[in-house]
Order: C-alpha cells, then sequence, then structure tokens
C-alpha cells in the first residue's frame, strides 16, 4: 500500500507499466477493450505484471452480441457510464457508445500518472461528480512539473494518453509499449529511468523478458496488474474545480448533464461531424435545464464554430446572433464561469465583429484570470497574435498552452505556422509531418501545400492540393484554389493563375479565414506582376483580420511589389500599427 503523496520506485514502476500496457496490447488485438484499468486490476505476478478483471469487457462483448442494443444505455447502470470514475476516459464519462481501445490507453495514463507522481492527476477534486467533469475539461499538471526525475520523453507520452479528444492519444497500446521500450532501458544501469533486476535469483534480462512476454499473452484475459492498491475509490464529500457552482452542481445522472458532458467532449473540433454533435447534445442539455450556464457558454462556441467555418451564408447571419445570444445567457447566469468569456472571446474574432484583435485577446485574459488551467485560451491568444505577426509573443501562448495540456495538437501545430510566418519553411515542415490534425484537416491539408509550394517541391505541393480537393471538395474558404493559383502564377501560366483565384472567390468570400485566400491572391498576383490586385487584396487581408506585417516584410513572393511607392506606403502603416500592437497587446 502507499501512503498519500509516496511513489512507486521507478525500477518497479516503469516495468509494470510496461507489463499493462503490453497486456493491453494483446487484449486489443483480440478485439477486447477492458474499460476499468485501475490499480486494483492490476498485480504483480513473478515474472511480469497481470491485469486482472475483464468483467466490464464481457459487458461490452455482450452488448455487441447479435440483437443486442448498442446504445449507451445498454453500456450503463443507473445512467452511469460502466467503469471507475476516477480512471473513466472523457468519452466513457458521456457515455459515449463508441467507445474504443482508446479509453484504455487513457485509463493507463491515468495510472502511469499516479504511479510516478505519487497522486492522481485529479487528486484534489472532492466528489465523484467533480473528477468526471475533470475527466471532460480539466487538464492535469504536467507530469514533469510534479515528477521532474521522470524523462521528459516518458512525461510527454503519459501526457499524450490523457488527451482529452481520443483522436489526440497514441493510436494504440503498441504505440505506447514501442514508445515506452525506446525510452526506457530494462538494464541494470543507475538512472533514474533504468530497470535493474530486483533480486539476484531473477533470471538474466534476456531470458526474463521472453517470460514476460509469455505471461503477459497467456494471462490476459483472466488477470491485470497491481504493483500496489491505492485509496483510488475516493468517496470525498464535496468539491470544486475552480468554477463556479453553476459549473457543477448538475448531478451527473441528470440528463442536463449528461447532454452537456456529451457536447463538451466534440465542442473544441472543428470539423462538420463534430459540430453538429456538439450542437445537438448542447441544446438538448438547455432543454432539459435552462439554467445551466456552462451548456450556453458551449452552445456559443459550437455556433460560432460552425459560423466560422462552415455555415452556408444563409444560415450565418442567424448563426451569429445565435452564439451571442448564448454567451450573454451564460455570462447573465453566472458572470465568473471562464469558458464564458472564452467563447466571448472567439465572437470577438470573427469577420461579422471585424476581427477584434484587442479586445478578443482581453477577453481570453479574463477566462485564464478565472481558470489558468484554460489552455485553449492561450491557444487562442497566440492565434491572435499569429495573425497580426506578433510571432515571439505567440509562440510564448502556445509553450504556456502546451505546459497545461500537452496533447493539445491545434496548439503544437501552431508552431510550425510560426515558422511559416518567419520563413523557416524547413521547420515548419518538420511540425506539420509530425502534427496529425484530426480535429481541423483542412488546416493540415493547405498549410502543408503552401509550406511545400515555398520550398520548391512544386511537384509535391500540386499532388497535396489535388489530394486536398479530392477530400475537401467543398475547399472551405477556397483555400485550396487559393494555394493552386500561387502555384500556376509561379509557373507563368497566367490564365490559369487568374481562373484559380475567380475559383478561390466564387467558394470562399464568407469564410471565416478567408484573409488567408486573400493573402495567397494577393501573392499570386504579385508573381504574375500585377501589383494594383497584388496591393488590393493585400490591404483586403490586412483589413479583415490578417495584418501580419512580419510576413509582409520578408515574403520573397512579394518581392515584385517592394519597388512600389502604393506597397511602400502599405508596408509602412502595417510597420505602425504592428509596432503599436506589440506595446499594446
Amino acid at each position: 500500500h502507499l501512503a498519500p503523496g509516496e511513489r512507486v520506485p521507478h525500477t518497479q514502476a516503469f516495468e509494470v507499466l510496461h507489463d499493462v500496457a503490453r497486456a493491453l496490447a494483446y487484449a486489443h488485438s483480440a478485439g477486447v477493450v477492458h474499460r476499468d484499468i485501475k490499480p486494483d486490476n492490476v498485480l504483480l505476478g513473478v515474472d511480469a505484471a497481470l491485469v486482472a478483471d475483464f468483467g466490464v469487457a464481457k459487458a461490452m462483448v455482450a452488448a455487441r452480441a447479435p440483437g443486442a442494443s448498442t446504445s449507451s444505455t445498454s453500456l450503463t447502470q443507473g445512467g452511469v457510464a460502466l467503469g471507475t470514475p476516477a480512471y473513466m476516459a472523457p468519452e466513457q464519462v458521456a457515455g459515449d457508445p463508441t467507445v474504443d481501445h482508446r479509453a484504455d490507453i487513457y485509463a493507463w495514463g491515468i495510472l502511469a500518472y499516479e504511479v510516478l507522481a505519487g497522486a492522481h492527476p485529479f487528486a484534489d477534486r472532492h466528489s465523484v461528480q467533480a473528477i468526471v467533469t475533470a475527466h471532460l475539461v480539466e487538464h492535469a499538471t504536467p507530469l514533469h512539473d510534479v515528477a521532474p526525475t521522470v524523462s521528459s520523453q516518458v512525461s510527454t507520452l503519459v501526457m499524450r494518453c490523457l488527451a482529452k479528444d481520443p483522436r489526440d492519444r497514441p493510436s494504440s497500446a503498441r504505440e505506447i509499449v514501442d514508445t515506452f521500450s525506446s525510452v526506457v532501458t530494462f538494464s541494470s544501469a543507475d538512472n533514474a529511468e533504468t530497470m535493474p533486476s530486483t533480486s539476484s535469483a531473477r533470471q538474466t534480462s534476456a531470458t526474463r523478458w521472453q517470460s514476460r512476454a509469455i505471461g503477459v499473452a497467456a494471462g490476459v484475459l483472466a488477470l491485470i496488474a497491481t504493483v500496489v492498491v491505492w485509496k483510488s475509490q475516493r468517496t470525498p464529500d464535496s468539491a470544486t474545480i475552480g468554477a463556479p457552482k453553476t459549473s457543477v452542481d448538475k448531478s451527473v445522472n441528470s440528463p442536463a448533464y449528461d447532454a452537456y458532458v456529451r457536447g463538451k467532449v466534440r465542442v473544441s473540433s472543428e470539423n462538420r461531424d463534430d459540430n453538429d454533435a456538439a450542437i445537438a447534445a448542447l441544446r438538448q442539455s438547455i432543454g432539459a435545464d435552462p439554467a445551466f450556464a456552462p451548456a450556453y457558454a458551449a452552445l456559443g462556441r459550437a455556433y460560432n464554430i460552425k459560423s466560422f467555418y462552415f455555415a452556408r451564408d444563409s444560415e450565418r447571419k442567424q448563426l451569429n446572433e445565435d452564439a451571442e445570444v448564448a454567451v450573454e445567457k451564460s455570462l447573465s447566469l453566472d458572470p465568473n464561469l471562464a469558458d464564458a468569456h472564452f467563447s466571448r472571446g472567439l465572437i470577438l474574432w470573427t469577420p461579422a465583429q471585424r476581427f477584434q484583435h484587442e479586445q478578443a485577446v482581453r477577453s481570453f485574459r479574463q477566462a485564464l484570470t478565472l481558470n489558468p488551467k484554460l489552455d485553449e485560451a492561450h491557444h487562442q491568444i497566440a492565434l491572435v497574435y499569429l495573425h497580426v505577426g506578433l510571432l515571439d509573443k505567440a509562440k510564448a501562448e502556445i509553450d504556456s498552452a502546451l505546459a497545461i495540456n500537452p496533447a493539445n495538437a491545434l496548439a503544437r501545430f501552431r508552431y510550425g505556422v510560426v515558422d511559416l510566418y518567419r520563413g523557416d519553411y524547413q521547420g515548419a515542415n518538420e511540425i506539420f509531418n509530425r502534427t496529425p490534425l484530426t480535429k481541423n484537416p483542412t488546416l493540415l491539408g493547405f498549410q502543408m501545400a503552401t509550406v511545400q509550394l515555398r520550398l520548391g517541391r512544386e511537384h509535391e505541393a500540386a499532388d497535396l492540393v489535388d489530394r486536398f480537393l479530392h477530400d475537401f471538395p467543398n475547399d472551405e474558404g477556397g483555400l485550396g484554389n487559393s494555394v493552386r493559383a500561387m502555384m500556376l502564377a509561379k509557373a507563368g501560366k497566367r490564365s490559369e493563375a487568374q481562373a484559380a483565384i475567380a475559383k478561390s472567390l466564387e467558394l470562399g468570400r464568407t469564410f471565416g479565414h478567408f484573409h488567408h485566400t486573400a493573402y495567397n491572391i494577393a501573392s499570386a498576383y504579385a508573381l504574375l506582376g500585377d501589383n494594383e490586385n497584388a496591393i488590393r487584396w493585400l490591404q483586403d487581408a490586412a483589413d479583415n483580420g490578417f495584418p501580419c506585417y512580419s510576413l509582409f516584410a520578408q515574403d520573397t513572393y512579394l518581392d515584385p511589389l517592394r519597388n512600389d511607392p502604393r506597397f511602400i506606403a502599405f508596408l509602412a502603416k502595417q510597420r505602425q500599427d504592428w509596432e503599436q500592437r506589440q506595446r499594446t497587446m
């Protein structure tokens, strides 16, 4: 047994965590999801740690039998999702019927954090309700902050496993095993991440690991592991998670809360399916409880995302109004709700609000004052800074976001955008290549094609644009066609470039990030030697959310304009505004 704050020795912890991951990899390969990984189900054998109690997994199998219901209610009891609250993945908490092996990966991350840090990542949550809410919306303190002797590679792996979105976690338990094996040496060295032999009677390293592999594989459906038994089933009496009472004073079994958490899981995604699901769930939450402030805040965010990225022109005005009404309703119910101030910042930074950069940043800062762990607020401040050319400040905000939540893939992706705007195309390419974006795949495709073109890899850029337009034929914002216009202009194909420009304008004028399309159109015209249109579209980009002086000053595609008096005057004004923002933002 461990006393509070007591850590398992690393020499023992790494062996056990490695074995648990191997057991999960074996189970998942057989189509079995455990769904209840926790310390009580981890037992220490002679040659291997073993995983026990597949009772919940059997319920999953039974639910999938012919004729059985696969609805979320078939996998819950009394409205509570199966599993142990302290170790449940966000999608389990939300009662998502599509829960898969990545829920076990999340639970492995909680287990690893607790073993290595000596405390559950949400140990200060003193009720079941507070713990499940934390799984949904709070981020654990980075492992390296509470267990500094653990290497950065292991810390990063554990924090990736704790990503709220299953798509941001390692894709499989096998990936955990492989990554863990590559950064932890199972030998007799003395450093903190080495596995020395714990008994002179044990086998040699090679023979022992062969025996461990056999033991894990043979026992996986009947056993699993524990190094220690924690007091993991805390049943404290009260808690808050730093949010006002309206944020947590809903029974975890209430229809309003259930619908809210299902919407909250998907609300940050910038893709159509997740956005539609989030809006439906959050409307259901408000229908069940019209006084539930967090649901209004999240719904305002979801409406804003739909308007910004996906909405038809005919519905955009109504969505903008609905987003504002939802956020104001949330603030009227709870003026100190961080998520409401965050959503207000998102609304301020839209075409409908003329991209109020300074005001949006103030709203995000207010949200951080109320909830310092809100990594997305740092990320959105970074996004604003990127657009106004404050690249060093943008990088610092990305650092802050990832310190809170290393699994924030969109924030990590922005490091590449910083490099892109600085003209470090190779650096941007490396970051984009190792940052999968499931939440906004169109963003990755557009930026990757741009980087390949800037690196002089026209063939690769053309292939990426073709794939992009095949996968996303709607080409929101005309982004893909605007990259194609630059490519054609660079090749001197004037009429084809102009046709691509026309297509971009036809598709994208009301898209939230159309300013990037406008900038690409300006670049294409500059490459074609049409200075008048190039400067006109640069001004359009700057006036509508993208006054990125740092990019304008160094971009070689704009070199044909550098001696034009109109461009000189434009650039001087942009520099003046940029210097002002350096002082005031």
